[in-house]
């Protein structure tokens, strides 16, 4: 992450932000485990998981609140899919039970964070 103030973009003040940052990191390490025959899961999961934080992104560098409330209804949504292919993970016993609980743990920050920035910029 940058640390310079001078190259600083508005998503770097979010803290939704950056636990999507560590859910990201931490899908890649589940799905990292996740043997050759499933992989189309492991993908659909960083893929989500991964536009998430663009997502999140995008929504905190638009100037205008709809945009930013859609950006952010959007990575909710992509948080959501991202947490549901962990519980699929764990419930058909593909990967270990601790490894998917922390990135469970960090999906429900971030979709709780997400909630409140969308109830933020107000009904669309």
């Amino acid at each position: 992450m940058v640390t310079s103030t001078a190259f600083r973009f508005p998503h770097h003040r979010l803290d939704a932000y950056r636990v999507s940052l560590q859910l990201a990191a931490s899908v890649h390490a589940v799905a990292a485990g996740i043997p050759r025959g499933r992989r189309s899961l492991a993908d659909q999961m960083i893929r989500a998981s991964q536009s998430t934080v663009l997502l999140i992104a995008e929504g905190a560098n638009r100037i205008h609140s709809g945009d930013k409330r859609h950006r952010y209804a959007l990575a909710r949504g992509e948080c959501g899919e991202c947490a549901a292919a962990l519980e699929m993970v764990q419930v058909l016993g593909i990967v270990q039970t601790d490894s998917t609980t922390e990135a469970l743990v960090l999906a429900d920050r971030v979709g709780c964070m997400l909630t409140k920035l969308v109830q933020r910029f107000g009904p669309p």
